[in-house]
């Protein structure tokens, strides 16, 4: 009964807490997160809230004192608000040889949210250390950019997420994920940005950029690592159906297939006489008229990139390769 009691007064006082502005204190042992780097972002569509008020209270709630929640070393790791990602094996098979091969990627388990990161994969026996890119398919238009010399490291990282246009305010939280120097992974809470999507009209973006410099000593030399991070969220009518074209050299028609946004076929085979492609992108605005998009590949273009909408409302690229015989 004592506990429960004690548990109520603390409960009060963190009400105190949001209304007086009392202090949420750290141990000093987390001063070096400077030294952590900035390598993505982890955009999410509701908040990462990475505090566990009731689980600290049941773990350790003797440490409310005055007006202060002091965060004992033991638990400072898992009440620091710092959400780790596991480092995961995957297995990629070559579909012609049959041969294997191990990669790692940093997963934030448990965790909706649309990843891209630059982590680098710490050296094991087998292997030496590298810098791995791990971009979410719903991240679109990627571009990644890394620099190492003497004097300067630096990541520049960037891409585009495509919604649809559906009417309801969508909030996306761009959640700065960092990298520490023994090679473990996290993410942060980051800045919201709410978009009502129909609002602005296909094509309305937003961008959202972080970026950070430090520097730091090695063997009496300074070196500087910096890193800069753009994502926009651009809006996109969803794709009902899209028509392949293939011309010939006379402008004729020599083939015309239709087909949903999400069963575009791996791999096209020109027809005979092809010489060039004409994508038709058909879809609606939000007062339900139709909108007609047109592109022109030549033959000798290596894919055809369209979109299709996810259930999540993201619109997806697919790339088709052109095959020739």
């Amino acid at each position: 009964m004592m506990k429960r009691n004690i548990m109520i007064a603390v409960y009060c006082a963190l009400i105190l807490y949001f209304l007086t502005g009392c202090q949420l204190a750290k141990e000093s042992a987390d001063t070096n997160a400077n030294d952590d780097r900035l390598i993505g972002v982890l955009i999410t569509t509701e908040y990462l809230d990475l505090f566990d008020y009731d689980g600290y209270l049941d773990d350790d709630f003797n440490s409310f004192q005055g007006c202060e929640i002091n965060m004992n070393e033991k638990n400072n790791q898992k009440y620091q608000g710092r959400l780790y990602a596991d480092l995961i094996p995957r297995t990629i098979t070559n579909e012609e040889t049959g041969e294997t091969t191990i990669t790692y990627e940093y997963v934030f388990e448990g965790i909706e949210g649309i990843q891209y990161c630059v982590p680098t994969i710490q050296a094991t026996e087998a292997e030496n250390s590298y810098v791995a890119t791990m971009s979410d398919p719903a991240i679109s238009d990627t571009s990644t950019n890394i620099f190492v010399s003497d004097d300067e490291n630096s990541i520049s990282i960037d891409g585009t997420i495509f919604i649809t246009a559906t009417g309801k305010m969508n909030a996306y939280y761009f959640n700065p994920v960092y990298q520490s120097t023994d090679g473990s992974v996290y993410a942060v809470s980051g800045d919201s940005f709410m978009l009502i999507s129909d609002m602005f009209g296909e094509g309305s973006a937003y961008s959202h950029t972080l970026e950070t410099t430090t520097s730091r000593t090695e063997n009496g030399m300074t070196k500087k690592d910096s890193t800069s991070i753009k994502i926009s969220i651009s809006v996109m009518y969803a794709p009902e159906n899209i028509v392949i074209l293939q011309m010939g050299s006379d402008n004729a028609i020599i083939s015309l297939t239709e087909y949903e946004p999400y069963a575009m076929p791996q791999v096209i085979v020109p027809e005979t006489g092809t010489a060039y492609f004409i994508v038709e992108t058909h879809k609606k605005d939000d007062a339900g008229n139709t909108k007609l998009s047109r592109e022109i590949f030549d033959r000798d273009i290596e894919n055809i990139e369209t979109f299709f909408a996810r259930a999540d409302g993201v619109c997806e690229k697919h790339w088709t390769q052109i095959f020739e015989n």
